[in-house]
């Protein structure tokens, strides 16, 4: 009998969450507009009342965005239990690692190549599981202490960029196979990877290593 699984909601900042905010935004603005463009007196363009209403429109949408994304997940997340690991959303497998079949784990991180919504410096950190040449991966923004620290639950690899493979930088046959590998993972966790906060990427790597140590390197 298989016990109760661990469930990780992932991709808090989905698609249509990120619209919702757009609307807000936009929203927002106008409503705020409208009133100061009628307190603030301007002879033409009132550029005043639409900057002040472009504050006001970011002040609300940074109040209102965490609100969305206690309140609306996602609908995905992952599941671990005797029977493996699986990605589902909605009740829909999209896919799944089973513990009774061989299953490769690949640990890797790289630095954010420029700033996003993540702050200067950090990292993207993944664990991949390959099984049957399908890659469930999930993956996490991590600061450079957390990747000190993520390194005492398993062994990650740095996984280089592109432009250091072409200029000869990692020249052993051993290393090149391991980037290649790791850059297969990267496309997969690219496309349809499954974003996780890091606390529980933290809890999730544990829990892997702890039921599934075969797995991990």
């Amino acid at each position: 009998m298989n016990s109760s699984p661990f469930v990780f909601q992932v991709d808090r900042e989905h698609p249509r969450l990120k619209l919702a905010l757009v609307f807000v935004l936009v929203v927002s603005w106008m409503i705020a507009f409208a009133i100061l463009n009628a307190l603030i007196p301007s002879a033409g363009l009132n550029i005043v009342a639409g900057l002040a209403a472009t504050a006001l429109a970011a002040l609300m949408m940074r109040v209102i965005e965490p609100v969305l994304k206690a309140r609306w997940p996602s609908g995905r997340v992952v599941q671990v239990d005797d029977a493996g690991v699986r990605i589902v959303l909605r009740e829909q497998i999209q896919r799944q690692a089973k513990a009774n079949e061989g299953t490769s784990g690949l640990l890797w991180f790289f630095k954010i190549p420029r700033r996003s919504r993540m702050p200067k410096g950090w990292y993207v950190v993944a664990c991949a599981l390959e099984q049957n040449d399908d890659y469930l991966a999930v993956y996490t923004f991590a600061s450079p202490a957390q990747v000190e620290s993520l390194q005492k639950i398993g062994h990650f690899t740095e996984l280089h960029s592109s432009k250091d493979q072409k200029t000869g930088k990692n020249d052993s046959l051993r290393v090149a196979g391991e980037q290649r590998r790791l850059r297969l993972a990267e496309e997969h966790r690219w496309h349809d990877g499954a974003e996780m906060l890091y606390p529980d990427f933290e809890q999730y790597l544990t829990r892997l290593s702890e039921q599934f140590s075969q797995w991990l390197p």
